[in-house]
């Protein structure tokens, strides 16, 4: 008997030990993925009210007929309508056209194509609009789940797009000198998400959406514009998007 524990028991003690620090390590892998679980809980409580004064999704259009511009998106039964109503409310099928900004037309509503439901379509919508007017610029940033877009379209040419759903799903052209003014980071298609930590993936989303504005206003103008008094009075243009048949079925 005490000659089988002597033999035993070094394994013994062995696996024991090992089963401990197979335990802590869990314990700690737990606990790490806790507390990243929760910095990012924290990040979209910090990204939230950034951008409260904007839209969600909006584009800018190289004009100063914003009439022109709605016609040309194909906006059905357009009519005047003042800045002020607009933010006040669009109802969920809508489109508002605003007046003029510094040579910058704003469009925006709920009926814009959304880049983390179908990123095809909104290539599409962006390439055709262009086509149609010449210069797009398109800007997506949700505080709450941290994605965000921009992009720069001229008659069908992408010269910049980069959009971030959880994962890349767009990255066309060069970064541009605005991007890196501004300190905002693209990553690239299947990127490795151990390459980076919980904490400095959200720092880099952070940071992301917080500069889309400032992004926005080096390409072409910051919504916010349209918040000044002077503006909403001014008259824009709104209509319903109309309904493609693939969204009818």
């Amino acid at each position: 008997m005490m000659t089988t524990f002597l033999i035993l028991g070094p394994f013994l003690l062995v696996w024991a030990i090992a089963a401990l620090f197979y335990a802590l390590g869990r314990r700690r892998a737990k606990q790490v993925r806790f507390d990243e679980i929760t910095f990012a809980q924290s990040v979209r409580q910090r990204l939230a009210p950034l951008m409260s004064a904007r839209p969600r999704t909006w584009m800018a259009v190289k004009s100063r007929n914003p009439e022109d511009v709605a016609r040309s998106i194909g906006l059905l039964e357009p009519r005047l309508c003042a800045v002020g109503n607009a933010l006040s409310g669009l109802e969920a099928d809508l489109l508002f056209v605003s007046p003029p900004v510094n040579g910058w037309v704003i469009v925006m509503g709920d009926r814009l194509p959304g880049p983390d439901s179908d990123i095809d379509r909104c290539f599409r919508f962006l390439t055709e609009t262009s086509e149609r007017v010449g210069h797009v610029q398109y800007f997506h940033g949700n505080p709450m789940l941290g994605h965000h877009a921009w992009a720069k379209v001229i008659e069908r040419q992408v010269l910049r797009a980069y959009v971030w759903t959880g994962e890349t799903t767009w990255n066309q052209g060069e970064t541009s000198i605005g991007e890196q003014k501004c300190g905002m980071h693209s990553f690239d298609y299947f990127a490795d998400d151990d390459e980076e930590s919980a904490y400095q993936l959200w720092e880099i989303v952070r940071q992301n959406v917080e500069q889309l504005p400032l992004l926005a206003s080096i390409w072409s103008v910051d919504p916010v514009a349209l918040e000044d008094e002077a503006m909403r009075t001014k008259p824009g243009w709104v209509g319903r998007m109309p309904v493609r048949r693939s969204e009818k079925s």
